[in-house]
């Protein structure tokens, strides 16, 4: 059995001793004698280590405030400046517009949102002036946050469909290069040919025939010009043993000057061109014509489509007047 005496010394500190006894557990203080149980002992341990030991911070209590009074006014519920929102994990860890997460769990520094509070990208800092920064002790709240891991709780992040519109479109997707099926390359001639019949497989479906060179004319001219052969040009490709045979008539229709005009209706229904301003009058409007041969000549031409969207947006600055004409193209 241990005995604990203790007493108070000159400064008004506690002290003890120890000694080995063979009576029960007892603390002396000042003269007078307190029965010490063993759970006490465990108790006082569990106290000292809790107090020794920090918390981890807590998100409902510290971080969410903190963000919302810092942040949600740009970048919460109601507004996604930059397309960027901190109100949920989700959207954290996808961040933005710059294409980096906003945090990085158990990585502060390499955390795009605690670069940003420290004002460490030249010429930014968030919450940007006449705002004010945020307090030492918050920044370094934040990084421990996120260096413990940024736990976040469920119950705060509804999921929410509409979170970023329109963000789900493949062309915001990441590239990702995929694996290529390991099916039977017999029937594939192109890498892109065995995605197809992988496809094919999973729904009990095998490819059909090879088309015949009748077939195959008549599918590209329909497609790309949008008219049929003539019996001379179907009479010479069934005649052509070349191997490239196949290769050169899509050159020759890709070539052909109906191939803009036939794609460049699209183009032109989606700016909604008309040579008539319709409404009550249905006035014809002979001046129409420059804009509609631009696009067929860009389409023929194989324009590069950044330079082909730039000319229209800003065409009287590029030496493109007629590309602009779109704009009053239709109702």
């Amino acid at each position: 059995m241990v005995e604990t005496v203790a007493f108070v010394v000159g400064d008004g500190q506690m002290s003890s001793k120890h000694r080995f006894c063979s009576g029960r557990s007892r603390s002396v203080v000042q003269g007078s004698t307190v029965r010490l149980f063993p759970g006490s002992f465990l108790l006082l341990w569990c106290l000292v280590t809790s107090a020794e030991a920090q918390e981890k911070v807590s998100y409902e209590l510290q971080i969410r405030p903190l963000l919302q009074r810092h942040c949600w006014d740009c970048h919460g519920p109601d507004q996604q400046e930059a397309r960027l929102r901190l109100d949920r994990r989700s959207a954290v860890l996808r961040g933005g517009d710059s294409g980096e997460p906003a945090l990085v769990p158990g990585n502060a520094e390499g955390s795009h949102l605690l670069q940003l509070v420290q004002g460490r990208e030249a010429g930014r800092r968030m919450p940007p002036e006449p705002a004010a920064a945020l307090s030492d002790a918050d920044t370094a709240l934040l990084r421990r946050w996120i260096n413990e891991g940024a736990e976040w709780s469920a119950a705060a992040e509804p999921e929410d469909a509409a979170e970023r519109p329109g963000m789900d479109h493949w062309a915001f997707q990441r590239v990702i290069r995929p694996t290529v099926p390991d099916v039977d390359s017999g029937w594939s001639a192109e890498v892109i040919d065995r995605f197809v019949l992988q496809g094919l497989q999973a729904h009990e479906l095998s490819p059909n025939p090879e088309a015949t060179r009748r077939d195959l004319i008549r599918r590209l001219y329909l497609d790309m010009l949008g008219l049929l052969p003539t019996y001379e040009e179907v009479e010479a490709f069934e005649r052509d043993q070349d191997p490239a045979a196949w290769e050169h008539l899509v050159q020759k229709v890709l070539e052909s000057p109906h191939y803009g005009e036939r794609w460049a209706r699209y183009w032109l229904d989606l700016v909604r061109f008309a040579e008539t301003n319709g409404f009550e009058t249905n006035r014809e409007r002979p001046n129409a014509w420059p804009y509609r041969d631009y696009v067929i000549r860009s389409l023929n031409a194989d324009k590069p489509y950044d330079q082909f969207v730039r000319e229209q947006l800003a065409g009287d600055l590029l030496g493109a007047p007629e590309a602009t004409s779109y704009l009053v193209a239709g109702p």
